[in-house]
């Protein structure tokens, strides 16, 4: 009976190899290419590439996840979002859920750094998802720094934008009294919401930068495409870096704009 139940095991193992072969192996290559593409920046025919897996493999997880890493280099963040959401939700792998849980965190941290010239409120709630992001990834890898030290740094420059907003609405209505304690109930209550507590002594140049490879790529396919993608920032980048950029960015856009208006001497 035992005999009898094995070579039933092995002649369905034989049958569901001979059906990987005969539907998986078109998409497996389309999976490589994509991620071929992906490493040379052309995100966009990677991104069709994607499409062609889940054309064949509807229920592929990776492939929307390595989606999902197109679109935050096409800064299409909305998209990202989607993708990474799906990811997270559905997937039973836990370390693709920790990395798009934390690649999502990155989503929402640079969506409000380009909202604080425009909309405080908007960057504040960003930023509070984002923590909420990171903190989904410390429940599944506690000993995860990156996300731990993420934490540190949108927990800072929360604080920041809620002593901004409390400076708006006090210019708005100068008759009204200010009261002290309300940006340290504010700052409070945001952290509640996040789930933790702010380390004081914690600044925000601890978050280190780190040079790790882009989680979509193959181990066989990273050391080729290694120099391709240090000429880009990538998805699993840290808060740091990329506050980092999105400093640098600023400054180039005054620049830019001085030189607009830069009144223009005549020589004759």
């Amino acid at each position: 009976m035992n005999v009898r139940k094995l070579k039933i095991t092995a002649v369905l193992l034989f049958v569901f190899g001979l059906m990987q072969q005969v539907w998986g192996e078109p998409a497996r290559v389309s999976l490589r290419d994509g991620n071929k593409l992906y490493g040379r920046g052309n995100y966009s025919e990677a991104i069709n590439k994607y499409d062609e897996v889940l054309i064949e493999e509807p229920q592929a997880l990776e492939p929307r996840f390595n989606k999902g890493n197109s679109y935050y280099r096409l800064d299409d963040l909305a998209e990202a979002q989607d993708m990474y959401r799906e990811v997270a939700a559905e997937s039973k792998d836990m370390g693709l859920v920790t990395k798009a849980k934390y690649n999502l965190g990155n989503t929402y941290f640079q969506q409000g750094m380009k909202q604080r010239d425009s909309n405080l409120q908007k960057a504040l709630e960003d930023l509070q998802t984002s923590i909420g992001c990171w903190r989904g990834v410390l429940d599944i890898e506690p000993e995860n720094e990156k996300a731990a030290r993420n934490i540190e740094v949108a927990r800072l420059i929360i604080k920041d934008i809620i002593d901004q907003l409390n400076k708006q609405k006090q210019q708005q209505d100068p008759n009204q009294p200010q009261d002290p304690n309300q940006s340290q109930q504010q700052q409070q209550q945001s952290q509640d919401q996040q789930g933790g507590q702010q380390d004081p002594n914690q600044a925000q140049q601890q978050a280190e930068q780190t040079g790790e490879e882009d989680p979509n790529q193959g181990q066989d396919e990273q050391a080729e495409q290694k120099q391709e993608q240090e000429k880009a920032d990538a998805p699993d980048a840290t808060a740091q870096e990329i506050l980092d950029k999105e400093q640098r960015e600023r400054k180039e856009r005054q620049l830019l704009q001085r030189a607009r208006w830069q009144k223009v001497e005549k020589d004759w």
